[in-house]
């Protein structure tokens, strides 16, 4: 029957515009409040949570030039290469634009005057709006991409490692490079704050959520 078919369709795209909107809203929200996090309380500080946007810090400082979330994207374009087959594709594309969104708001919230505050309340602010950005992109179903899919890509290999031990590995290594180009193993340690803070803010979130 056409009119059913017709009716199917009908049913068909309104999930579909549904189903884009609510991932819409939370990476656009999430990829916002991660990179206030990000501007306001850690890259002044130098402090790292890991991740493609704390090695493109790293990298900028060896560079000397050039833009956070324009290196987070030339960072990320091998990874999304490779994650392209292996990868579901409302992932990919989740990932994808959650990735350009967080780029894009980093370089965006640049020109905003950071708090002077001190560098302990620093890590701690800039641990929870990171957290609660990244649990509320991760809600969606998708993520920021950089160490996130490097993670799941390295996992299909060393299948007996957990998602979120290999994450960690990723994100402690870059960590540790903060200190060795910075020169200052201080920052290192102080990075390790606000890692433990988003990490816990974000497992909150997801397991509330999850549960409400």
């Amino acid at each position: 029957n056409p009119r059913e078919h017709n009716r199917e369709d009908d049913g068909l795209k309104r999930e579909t515009c549904r189903t884009i909107w609510q991932m819409g809203w939370k990476i656009t929200l999430g990829c916002a409040i991660f990179a206030l996090g990000f501007d306001l309380f850690l890259e002044p500080n130098s402090l790292n949570v890991g991740g493609m946007s704390g090695l493109a810090m790293i990298l900028r400082e060896l560079l000397g030039f050039g833009s956070i979330g324009v290196l987070t994207m030339l960072l990320n374009v091998p990874l999304f290469v490779l994650g392209a087959r292996k990868l579901g594709k409302k992932f990919l594309f989740g990932s994808l634009a959650g990735m350009l969104l967080s780029s894009a708001f980093i370089d965006l919230f640049a020109v905003i005057p950071a708090p002077k505050t001190e560098i302990l309340l620093d890590s701690l602010y800039g641990g929870l709006l990171v957290g609660l950005g990244l649990g509320l992109v991760f809600l969606s179903g998708a993520t920021t991409g950089g160490s996130d899919i490097a993670a799941k890509l390295l996992r299909r290999r060393f299948r007996s490692a957990s998602l979120g031990k290999v994450l960690l590995a990723i994100d402690l290594f870059i960590i540790f490079l903060t200190g060795v180009v910075f020169r200052d193993i201080s920052r290192t340690l102080y990075s390790a704050l606000p890692l433990a803070v988003s990490s816990v803010v974000m497992d909150q979130l997801l397991y509330a959520l999850d549960h409400s």
